[in-house]
């Protein structure tokens, strides 16, 4: 049996009749009964008992015809799995990225692409950058966005945009007022810095011991975001990427331009051999788009 067969037994089985069978099918009705009277020589049985030109089927064939429904409903389903799949609204992918970026941007992208695509299923996971390359390298996650580049044979690593980082200040701070904040301008100041475990600290220490500033570090943090919080329960100033203070709406402090220009790179890593998959390919284009709009907004944002 083959399943033109078993489709012109289901035509006729719902249809009551090898004519009505055969418009279903959009074939002729002899077409119909060659194809019935062969699946009755393979099954060994007959399928319809004929008075005249009424057919009724036998108790085999209603036996018959609930398996062949079960059939073609999995093949239904089968299809509808590949017209999602085309159609990249099934499916599963992993990705990881630095803090700040998961917790402040990801959300609203991954939310976002998610919207018409209710059946896609993500994990998102929030590592410093030598951890994310180590989970991409051994496939672990489909992609990730890290702050450095992969310098790994096993990674691809593709350029995504570039950030400015801005100068933050507690609320009534004496340069508040001020659109640009330049290192000089701080000299004195209590300043919040970052760790030594934070990439941008070399480059923020390098950019005041050019201009000859002297800051009182007193508090020292992991991460961007607890800058954020200590300058807004005036600790001091601080130096950060613009993703920290993305979406800050009525946080405690304001936000100005900073130079000399210091600036962050964000990059989309993924792993050198991988299985193609559509809907990651995507996803990582569209992520990367608004990642892209993100850096052409207007930093800082004055609140």
């Amino acid at each position: 049996m083959n399943v033109r067969q078993l489709e012109a037994f289901q035509a006729a089985m719902s249809a009551g009749s090898l004519t009505a069978a055969a418009g279903l099918l959009g074939v002729s009705q002899p077409a119909v009964s060659q194809l019935i009277a062969q699946l009755e020589s393979s099954c060994g049985f007959s399928l319809f008992t004929r008075a005249g030109t009424k057919m009724r089927p036998t108790r085999e064939a209603e036996v018959l015809y609930a398996e062949v429904q079960r059939m073609f409903i999995g093949v239904g389903r089968v299809a509808g799995v590949a017209k999602a799949l085309r159609d990249q609204s099934w499916g599963a992918l992993s990705m990881a990225s630095f803090p700040v970026l998961t917790r402040r941007v990801l959300p609203g992208i991954v939310t976002t692409f998610c919207k018409d695509r209710p059946d896609v299923k993500f994990s998102v996971e929030s590592m410093r950058s030598n951890s994310l390359l180590d989970a991409i390298a051994t496939q672990q996650v489909d992609l990730g966005f890290s702050v450095l580049p992969g310098d790994r044979p096993e990674l691809n690593s593709t350029y995504v945009c570039t950030l400015r980082g801005v100068c933050i200040l507690p609320k009534g701070h004496r340069l508040a007022a001020r659109r640009l904040i330049r290192a000089k301008d701080l000299d004195g100041e209590a300043f919040v810095a970052l760790g030594p475990q934070d990439h941008s600290r070399f480059q923020i220490d390098r950019i005041f011991e050019e201009a000859d500033v002297q800051r009182r570090i007193q508090i020292e943090v992991g991460q961007s975001e607890t800058a954020c919080a200590f300058v807004a329960n005036g600790m001091g100033v601080a130096v950060v990427d613009p993703i920290s203070v993305y979406n800050n709406a009525g946080a405690d402090f304001v936000v100005c331009a900073f130079e000399p220009k210091m600036e962050f790179e964000i990059w989309l890593i993924r792993p050198k051999i991988a299985r193609p998959f559509a809907l990651i390919e995507t996803f990582a284009a569209y992520a990367s788009g608004e990642l892209v709009r993100l850096a052409n907004e207007s930093f800082p944002d004055r609140r």
